[in-house]
């Protein structure tokens, strides 16, 4: 009987914190078909705090600048499984999709995933848990 119990307790705070996880991010899947950066609202994407302080945290302050407010390019947000991804391109410099960066936010536990010069032959590639290579194809592409 004890052992039923305390199966039941444990199967109930998996439950729990497992909610809690994804209600913490699930918000974020209202920004599906929206801009990051261009949008009409005064809101922008990466000023949101839960996902402006892990993206300082990981990069340092330029390429933060280039991700966040350097590129000329934007794609619509899209939500692939679980996950979120933004596809940002150009450079401060020109108005020419020269560097190609994606963006990738698991909405489970939060951990980002970004890819600098994807087409370039030494792309970088930064992250909060895990490897960017790692993800399945349909996140690593520019697209």
């Amino acid at each position: 009987m004890r052992i039923a119990r305390l199966f039941a307790l444990l199967l109930l705070l998996g439950a729990g914190t497992s909610a809690a996880a994804q209600g913490k991010y699930a918000h974020l899947r209202s920004w599906e078909g929206k801009h990051p950066t261009y949008n009409k609202a005064a809101r922008k994407f990466f000023d949101l705090p839960e996902v402006r302080r892990p993206l300082k945290k990981l990069l340092d302050r330029r390429v933060y600048y280039l991700l966040t407010r350097g590129h000329t390019k934007e794609g619509p947000i899209k939500i692939i499984d679980d996950y979120l991804k933004v596809s940002v391109c150009g450079s401060p410099d020109s108005y020419a999709c020269i560097e190609h960066v994606t963006l990738v936010m698991n909405l489970n536990d939060g951990s980002m995933y970004v890819a600098f010069d994807v087409f370039s032959p030494e792309p970088r590639y930064f992250s909060t848990k895990g490897r960017f290579e790692d993800l399945p194809p349909a996140l690593q592409s520019w697209r």
